[in-house]
């Protein structure tokens, strides 16, 4: 559940990003669009050639080309999502919606599938060129007693912001990523920065009393990537016109798949998945049986 099961998915996690300045960075709010640049984007504490080793080895050229736009259903079948296992949730009973269930799903279709919330998509396949990230940040809502989504999907070189709008006080961390001091979120402030190490799959949890309020946190190093929302629904944007792959997955399952898509400029594709759902199943592609792979 821990890795990226796709050589397809490992591949998302080696390609690009961008980087500012720290002049730039200064005069620059977190979500603020900046020109294409043509070094990876880096707000962390990492030296920048760190980050450039990772998204940009070959040190190819930033795309400069023709987009288009990718979409669809991300769906799951197979028996319903089960009960959490031993989470209590009597501290909090707002938790359970988000929590209460192995993964959050929709109501069933005609062919027994239902949309699949928190999914990881992402596109892969394009060569000789980078794709730059061009957002500082990406942001994490913490309402209700849970964060507002089970999956983040950011960039290496970005930084992940973590906001409290609840009474309470929160310890957001990264555990696979432990920090010399915790930082806290108090509610209605200033939100916790946090800034995987490297690329890969991560834990978002919260060190205080918050137990049961996890997410997977994907670090992928290029930015064509995003989040199925509560229906199931994804979008990418700036997607380099060709042939080129987009798949999904959701760590919960340990399931993933993917299919081919003709980006064309100006046009929106669109691509469903389904991802199947088989209770104790071993980490397996569409493709059959694939190693655990950590770039």
């Amino acid at each position: 559940m821990k890795s990226l099961a796709l050589t397809t998915l490992a591949a998302v996690a080696v390609l690009a990003g961008c980087h500012l300045g720290a002049g730039e960075q200064a005069g620059r709010d977190s979500g603020a669009a900046a020109p294409s640049p043509s070094v990876p984007m880096n707000v962390t504490p990492l030296p920048a050639a760190s980050i450039a080793a990772y998204v940009n080895p070959a040190h190819l050229p930033p795309y400069t080309g023709p987009t288009g736009s990718v979409e669809g259903t991300i769906r799951v079948d197979g028996p319903p999502a089960p009960d959490a296992k031993g989470v209590d949730f009597s501290g909090c009973p707002d938790a359970a919606r988000m929590y209460g269930k192995l993964f959050r799903e929709g109501p069933p279709g005609a062919d027994g599938s239902r949309p699949l919330a928190d999914a990881l998509g992402a596109i892969t396949g394009y060569t000789n060129y980078y794709l730059p990230e061009r957002k500082e940040s990406q942001s994490l809502v913490i309402d209700d007693c849970a964060f507002a989504a089970r999956t983040v999907a950011m960039t290496f070189g970005q930084r992940l912001e973590v906001a409290n709008k609840t009474p309470e006080l929160w310890a957001p961390i990264l555990t696979q990523a432990p920090m010399p001091v915790l930082m806290m979120a108090t509610s209605k402030g200033d939100p916790v920065r946090l800034y995987p190490p490297h690329p890969g799959y991560f834990t978002l949890a919260d060190k205080e009393k918050h137990h049961w309020a996890t997410a997977d946190v994907y670090a992928l190093l290029h930015p064509l990537h995003t989040v199925s929302d509560v229906v199931g629904h994804y979008r990418i944007d700036g997607v380099p016109v060709g042939k080129l792959k987009v798949s999904a997955r959701l760590a919960a399952l340990q399931r993933e798949s993917s299919a081919e898509v003709d980006v064309l400029e100006n046009v929106v594709k669109t691509v469903d998945l389904v991802l199947h759902y088989t209770p104790i199943a071993p980490m397996v592609s569409d493709g059959g049986p694939k190693p655990h792979v950590i770039p």
